[in-house]
């Protein structure tokens, strides 16, 4: 077995549970090397078919203090990595077609801020605190999705608003009650315990099903009764077809129904 213990982006697989751990020091800095090694981790979920569950979780004295501006220089190869790759990594995240749980602890700021918003469920410590903090610099602007995602999470639109125009750290209290928190924990150890034991259970639900509830959540969120029973109906008929059938069907409905 290979040691991992210097690998700025550590992939486990465990059972049908894929386990992302970020390992970037104590807090985690998003430079060069740990956006595309995130970036390609998630590919491998993607693109790995016996995986039904994702777990990401990070190493450090926090999830992550964002991306390390220090090496954002004006050098194009530098800022396409940044901004390009970054958000291939949030599409990636937002697009799964399985369940997502991050486990965030201490600070998770601006790109590492939107990785747990891109995902199904946050599982946190008490002293978690999410911030995206462009508002406080003249030259950034909230990007790699964080004007879609932020608001699709947040309870009321004056939440997200609140989020996106203040860049204030948004501790437990308020982020629990802006419905940013899934569940809570008093010791690292418990969360990376019941994380793992909460995407196993996960992993073993009905792959179809799974795969489409998270396709037409949004979409169907968004609609009205009627219409969100006809896309009810069209999932049970793809569900009781044959296997060959199946597969088609369930691409497809991915295809027609996933808000891209």
């Amino acid at each position: 077995m290979s040691d991992k213990s210097s690998e700025k982006v550590i992939y486990e697989t465990i059972r049908k549970v894929a386990r992302i751990t970020l390992n970037n020091g104590e807090l985690n800095l998003f430079d060069k090397e740990q956006v595309v090694g995130f970036r390609d981790a998630l590919l491998k979920v993607k693109n790995d078919t016996k995986i039904r569950a994702l777990l990401i979780q990070a190493n450090g004295r926090a999830f992550s203090a964002g991306f390390n501006l220090k090496q954002m220089t004006n050098e194009k190869s530098t800022l396409q990595i940044f901004r390009d790759v970054g958000k291939e990594f949030i599409r990636l995240l937002n697009h799964m077609t399985i369940p997502t749980i991050c486990l965030v602890h201490n600070y998770a700021i601006g790109i590492a801020c939107l990785v747990p918003f891109a995902c199904d469920f946050r599982f946190v410590l008490k002293d978690v605190a999410f911030c995206l903090p462009e508002i406080n610099y003249s030259f950034m602007f909230p990007t790699h999705g964080g004007m879609t995602i932020t608001p699709k999470i947040c309870r009321s639109d004056s939440d997200a608003k609140y989020i996106l125009m203040t860049g204030e750290h948004i501790k437990l209290e308020l982020a629990d009650k802006m419905g940013l928190v899934t569940k809570i924990f008093e010791t690292k150890e418990e969360m990376e315990k019941e994380g793992l034991e909460f995407a196993t259970t996960l992993s073993k639900k009905n792959p179809p099903t799974m795969s489409m509830i998270k396709a037409c959540f949004d979409k169907c969120k968004a609609s009205t009764l009627e219409e969100g029973m006809i896309i009810e109906a069209e999932a049970e008929e793809i569900n009781t077809s044959n296997k060959a059938e199946r597969e088609v069907g369930i691409k497809k409905f991915i295809e027609k129904y996933q808000l891209k």
